[in-house]
């Protein structure tokens, strides 16, 4: 196996400056749709000065390509003795230097382009920082398990030295990538993937579908209106058949689709994920035209989420999101997600974080009361009444009250499952947080990962004898709504004792 000199500066792979000019090109596209759509909604403009348009666009593709190579050039990056060295920028010149012990996880993945390019991504995340500090957009797979693999060598040398770990504790910081040592623990076939795209959140593909519809409409009418001078709006509403077996079949229509955009971009997302185990760490691996590779750390891990809902139970399936510490609030997209898991899989992977068995826990509850059921209601209600208002002006009639009613049953029915399912619970070691509606959620935390732990009273709580219990980790923080005071205060004081009276780190 041939030597690399990390220490000499580097550039990207010779293919990152297409990935690069693509990447820039499609971004600067996205940021002036509308202004490059002008010229296409003017005839005369476009009639007039073709000539010119053409021209420009051309100057400013050959401009970006000029741009995305220099920052190619400028981009380089080396290992010396005490960090990783970064240098960029074109205009404004910038250099990082991240020391070794900083280093947390080293992920890599590929997109459509990265794949049709042979190159990976490559991205650095350190400890405070909720997303990757360094990305590398362009790197040759081969290059990039050997950067990686020695930016782990050089955080164990520092590490080791300083701390004098002993051999279980240099077990918790080794990152290693899948080799022959890796221990392949899941691997999600595709008919379980299947089941895992039926399963998942139906909303979510109604809600994408209905946003690209809106933004359709919304562009034809204008080009249509501006070619042809018609005022398509006062058409429209004249023609709509005022009948509800209409209304019936477009939300048919909406939910069959948004059910098969949901499946489609789970298969998408997750398809081919495998999970190896080495020592005390997980690395995740899935996707199909964007490969994500991202490693679970025990010590980092803050909360450990179970999800499930009446299909998943059906499929006897799970999925687990793990959230690592972080200087922020992580968002949905920044969570490890792990789908498709047996019981017995979520079982092993548990204990293998916690060293506990999940179907052995106990916990002592205390229940959110029912009063938490008017917050949610008048929330709902003030939507429904920011929909009638809507309604009235654009097109009211006895459907539209009819549909307000149902939206109006509808949420105060989730509002109604919302509180029924929550809690908390705890014992010596976790606390579990059970949340959700449809969608039933279990988060676990640590206790001795707890930063944090407060109540929260407004004036009606303060009133009615409730508080909220604000609990803060490394990776955000968890809410529990209307608790009984005493009961709250007491879950306080408890948790505040183990916290002050344990030796374990929180991190």
């Amino acid at each position: 196996m041939v030597q690399i000199d990390f220490s000499t500066p580097r550039l990207q792979s010779f293919n990152g400056i297409f990935l690069i000019f693509f990447t820039d090109i499609a971004k600067r596209v996205k940021q002036n749709i509308y202004i490059l759509a002008i010229p296409f909604l003017q005839k005369n403009l476009f009639n007039n000065y073709g000539t010119y348009i053409y021209i420009g666009l051309a100057l400013l593709v050959i401009l970006q390509f000029v741009f995305s190579y220099l920052s190619y050039k400028k981009f380089k990056f080396s290992i010396q003795e005490d960090a990783f060295h970064l240098d960029s920028g074109v205009i404004k010149l910038s250099h990082i230097e991240i020391p070794f012990e900083r280093i947390q996880n080293i992920n890599l993945q590929q997109n459509v382009l990265q794949q049709l390019l042979n190159v990976v991504g490559f991205d650095i995340e350190t400890a405070g920082e909720g997303t990757a500090e360094i990305k590398i957009k362009a790197l040759d797979k081969e290059f990039a398990n050997a950067l990686k693999a020695k930016l782990i060598e050089e955080k164990n040398k520092v590490q080791g030295a300083e701390l004098n770990l002993d051999e279980d504790k240099t077990s918790e910081i080794t990152e290693q990538t899948p080799s022959k040592e890796d221990t392949l623990l899941f691997q999600l076939d595709f008919k379980t993937l299947i089941k895992v795209g039926i399963s998942s959140n139906l909303f979510k593909g109604v809600g994408l579908l209905l946003a690209f519809l809106a933004y359709l409409y919304n562009f034809i009418m204008d080009f249509l209106t501006t070619i042809f001078d018609l005022n398509l709006e006062e058409d429209f509403k004249n023609r709509i058949p005022e009948t509800l077996s209409f209304i019936s079949l477009v939300i048919i229509v909406v939910f069959i689709a948004g059910f098969l955009i949901t499946v489609l971009t789970t298969v998408l997302k997750y398809y081919n994920l495998k999970i190896f185990k080495n020592q005390q760490n997980y690395e995740v691996v899935y996707g199909l035209f964007k490969r994500e590779n991202k490693v679970i750390k025990k010590t980092k891990t803050q909360i450990f989420e179970i999800r499930t809902n009446p299909v998943k139970e059906l499929f006897k399936i799970r999925s687990v999101f793990v959230s690592q510490a972080s200087s922020k609030q992580l968002t949905e997209k920044q969570k490890i997600g792990l789908v498709g898991l047996s019981k017995e899989n979520l079982g092993i992977l548990f204990h293998s974080l916690f060293h506990l068995e999940l179907s052995d826990l106990n916990y002592e509850l205390s229940r959110s009361q029912p009063r938490l059921f008017f917050r949610y209601f008048y929330k709902n209600l003030a939507i429904v009444i920011g929909l009638s208002a809507a309604a009235y002006f654009v097109y009211f009639n006895w459907v539209s009250i009819v549909g307000l009613i149902i939206i109006l049953l509808g949420l105060s029915w989730i509002a109604f499952l919302r509180v029924k399912k929550s809690s908390i619970g705890f014992n010596s070691d976790l606390i579990s947080i059970r949340k959700g509606s449809i969608d039933t959620k279990f988060k676990i935390i640590e206790i001795h990962k707890l930063q944090s732990v407060r109540l929260s009273r407004n004036i009606f709580q303060q009133y009615n004898g409730h508080a909220d219990m604000n609990l803060e980790t490394a990776s955000g923080t968890v809410t529990i709504e209307y608790l009984k005071v005493k009961e709250a205060v007491e879950l306080l004081n408890y948790l505040i004792s183990k916290v002050e009276s344990t030796d374990k780190g929180w991190i």
